[in-house]
């Protein structure tokens, strides 16, 4: 599958934006997870700590308190920051956060956890719970003592999901701004791609020789080419014509000489010869006509036809000064300015062949008429003539072939119609009419602008 450079850009754009910022959103999760639990356990050592400084045991043996903790949430029931102190004989002091409950450890033995560990906690909630073991006392009553500090995990977890939520927004944003930036940026680095586009299309409707405009340096040597190709196409053109036109001249002369001494044949005597060298001439006239015309197509193209309606009108006054012209109704049904891409000799002789063929045929009535197609336009002449049978549509177009020898003409004009649609990469048919005659078809490559107005019109 090919893609555009325009979808590589932003796919890759989107493709690398997101994996950097994913990386950079769980870099910054892990690191601020981590800091904020060791900032709560390096809190709850402080505390354990100090837990432990105001510890004290009385003559009677009596663990008491000698000191209150600092953080006021010991003393709001329930807070989520409790402490505890235990002795081996069951004695046990606790925070008023603790109300009537106690911490535990399960039935673990007793021992130090320097770094919180998770444990069920006082109200369902389960906590990071920090231990210490010591001894208070003189001798023979010195007493073992289990201090514990304790903070509810969602103390940690809670902060840790917010700054998640509000990470996961704030990269979102951040990656929205870089999707804008990015289409931003690709449009500054397509325009003069886009520019280039513009210039060559306006070079294949017509409407310039060369491309024009200033383009960076990665694009200007292609540019350069491009012109220097197109001025080579150019002298090629030219010198094609004018060798197609050296080449009719010297074989036209030579034919009219001859012409002009057939009559003498004839005056001694000699029909049959004068009449099989005219016939020969005549065939060779129209062989040199239909590689004269293969030429002049081979040579590229000119002028593009910029009104079809305007060129259709031309060479219908052109046809009503030939014989029977000015019989034939000639219906234009082809809105005005209408533009398409194809050389103007090009479609005047295709045009003109098919009309002058419809002179011949046609009883009354010839109707020209432009439609719009799928993504062409399409031109249709139907005439009201005795057309021609199925079987033989296919052959109407070979060179010489007349489907009646009792009428005018020199039987390639249809072949030359059949090039010039071969040469110009334009599908043609030919088929019964609505008329009852012969129908020709050829689909024209138009400009977006004139399918608009054939379509708003149809």
């Amino acid at each position: 599958m090919s893609w555009s450079l325009r979808r590589r850009f932003l796919l890759t754009s989107l493709g690398v934006s997101a994996a950097v910022l994913l990386a950079a959103g769980a870099f910054l999760y892990v690191l601020f997870e981590r800091d904020f639990r060791a900032r709560v356990h390096a809190e709850t050592h402080n505390q354990l700590m100090q837990l432990v400084s105001g510890l004290d045991v009385e003559p009677s043996g009596k663990v008491i308190k000698t000191q209150a903790m600092t953080d006021p949430r010991f003393r709001q029931p329930t807070s989520g920051l409790y402490w505890q102190v235990e002795s081996k004989s069951g004695e046990v002091l606790r925070s008023r956060s603790l109300w009537d409950a106690t911490l535990t450890t399960g039935n673990e033995p007793w021992r130090n956890i320097d770094e919180p560990e998770a444990f069920p906690g006082p109200f369902g909630e389960p906590v990071l719970l920090h231990a210490k073991l010591i001894s208070l006392g003189e001798a023979p009553d010195r007493q073992q003592l289990r201090v514990m500090i304790a903070v509810n995990e969602s103390e940690v977890t809670r902060p840790t999901l917010y700054f998640a939520i509000n990470l996961g927004l704030s990269l979102l944003v951040l990656g929205l701004a870089m999707l804008v930036v990015s289409v931003a940026q690709l449009g500054m680095v397509m325009a003069p791609v886009n520019s280039l586009r513009n210039s060559v299309r306006d070079i294949r409707d017509g409407k310039s020789a060369r491309v024009s405009g200033e383009y960076p340096v990665e694009i200007a040597p292609v540019v350069n080419k491009l012109n220097s190709l197109l001025e080579q196409r150019e002298q090629m053109v030219e010198r094609a014509r004018s060798r197609a036109g050296n080449f009719a001249h010297s074989l036209k002369t030579p034919l009219t000489v001859i012409d002009t001494l057939l009559p003498r044949l004839r005056v001694g005597g000699q029909h049959d010869t004068a009449g099989e060298i005219g016939r020969q001439t005549a065939q060779l006239r129209k062989h040199a006509d239909r590689e004269l015309a293969r030429a002049r197509m081979a040579a590229g193209h000119g002028e593009p036809v910029r009104d079809v309606r305007a060129v259709v009108e031309e060479i219908v006054t052109t046809i009503r000064h030939l014989p029977r012209g000015r019989d034939i109704a000639f219906v234009i049904d082809v809105p005005a300015h209408i533009a398409v891409r194809m050389d103007r000799e090009d479609f005047i002789e295709m045009v003109a062949n098919v009309l002058d063929n419809a002179r011949k045929w046609a009883r009354s009535k010839t109707v020209i008429r432009l439609e719009p197609g799928d993504t062409d336009l399409v031109l249709y002449v139907s005439d009201d003539g005795p057309g021609i049978p199925v079987a033989d549509m296919d052959s109407i177009v070979e060179r010489g072939r007349r489907l009646d020898e009792g009428t005018e003409g020199t039987g390639i004009g249809l072949a030359i119609v059949n090039d010039i649609a071969d040469a110009c990469g334009l599908r043609t048919s030919f088929t019964i009419s609505e008329l009852g005659g012969l129908r020709f078809s050829v689909t024209l490559p138009a400009t977006i602008a004139a399918r608009a107005v054939t379509r708003s019109t149809t």
